[in-house]
C-alpha cells in the first residue's frame, strides 16, 4: 500500500512550544525564536505518523537526507500551519516535501527524503554496533 502513496498530503495547524527554542546563543535566547533544527523535527514526526498508517508492522522509515530554507522567523507561542506532501516514491525512497507559514506568509520550506527499512534490519545493526 505505501508505494502508491504519491500525492498523499497532510495539513495541521501546531502550537509551538519551549521545546523548540532556538538556545544557541545565550544573547538571542531570550527573544524565544524558534529554531531551524526544532521545524525539521516537527515536519519529521508528521511525516513519519502518516508513514505508520500505511506501512506494514515490520517496517518503518529513517531520513536519508533533508534540506531547509528557513526564510522568517517565528517565535515561542505562536501557531503556524505545516503541510507536508509526498512528492514521489521510487522503490524504497519517498520524498516529501514541507511548507511552514503563519498568516499566509513562508516560514519555512523543506524537503526530504526517507526510506522504508525492515525494524529487524535495523535491530540488526544496532546489535553489531553494540557488540
Amino acid at each position: 500500500m505505501w508505494r502508491n502513496i504519491e500525492g498523499l498530503s497532510k495539513t495541521i495547524d501546531y502550537y509551538l512550544d519551549e521545546t523548540l527554542i532556538w538556545d544557541e546563543s545565550d544573547e538571542m535566547l531570550p527573544l524565544h525564536f524558534v529554531s531551524t533544527t526544532g521545524l525539521l523535527k516537527i515536519t519529521f514526526r508528521i511525516t513519519s505518523k502518516m508513514l505508520e498508517d500505511v506501512l506494514p508492522n515490520d517496517l518503518t522509515s529513517v531520513i536519508t537526507e533533508a534540506s531547509i530554507r528557513h526564510l522568517d522567523v517565528c517565535v515561542i507561542g505562536e501557531t503556524v500551519v505545516i503541510g507536508v506532501r509526498v512528492t514521489k516514491v521510487e522503490g524504497n525512497k519517498i520524498k516529501f516535501y514541507g511548507l511552514i507559514t503563519r498568516e499566509n506568509k513562508k516560514i519555512a520550506e523543506i524537503e526530504f527524503t526517507r526510506i522504508i527499512v525492515s525494524k529487524d534490519y535495523l535491530r540488526r545493526k544496532a546489535i553489531e554496533k553494540t557488540t
